[in-house]
C-alpha cells in the first residue's frame, strides 16, 4: 500500500515510517500540510497519515482542501490532542490515531479502512 505520513517531527516520521515499511507498506514522508498537498497533486496514495498541529497548513486545513476536492485518499488523523477536535471535525477523516500509539494500533486503523495486511507488528 502506498501510504503518505505527514508529521513536522522527524522523531515521529521516522518512527512511524519504520513502523509501516516493516508492515510491507511503500511510505513516502512529508514535513508539513502543505508539502502534503504537493505531492497528493502529483502522486497517488492510498492513505495519507497526517498530524493536525503542524506549520503552513495543519492537518485539517489539509483536510478540508482534500475533502473539496472530491479527493477519495483514505485519512488518518494523528494527534496527541483529540479533545481539541471539534465534532464537526471528525467526520472529515477516516480513522484517528492518539499519540502516543503503537504499531498496532496503526494496522487496527488500517484494517478499520478496510486494507488487509499479512504481517503483524511486534
Amino acid at each position: 500500500m502506498k501510504i503518505l505520513l505527514c508529521d513536522d517531527e522527524p522523531s515521529v516520521r521516522s518512527i512511524v515510517s519504520m513502523m509501516l515499511k516493516s508492515l510491507d507498506h511503500e511510505v513516502t514522508l512529508s514535513c508539513d500540510g502543505q508539502d502534503a498537498l504537493e505531492k497528493i497533486q502529483a502522486n497517488t496514495f492510498d492513505v495519507l497519515i497526517t498530524d493536525n498541529k503542524m506549520p503552513r497548513l495543519s492537518g485539517v486545513q489539509l483536510i478540508e482542501i482534500l475533502r473539496e476536492m472530491n479527493n477519495p485518499l483514505k485519512i488518518i488523523m494523528i494527534t496527541g490532542f483529540a479533545s481539541q477536535l471539534n465534532a464537526e471535525k471528525k467526520p472529515l477523516f477516516d480513522g484517528l490515531l492518539i499519540k502516543p500509539f503503537r504499531a498496532k494500533d496503526i494496522l487496527e486503523c488500517l484494517r478499520n479502512l478496510g486494507f488487509q495486511q499479512a504481517s503483524t507488528p511486534g
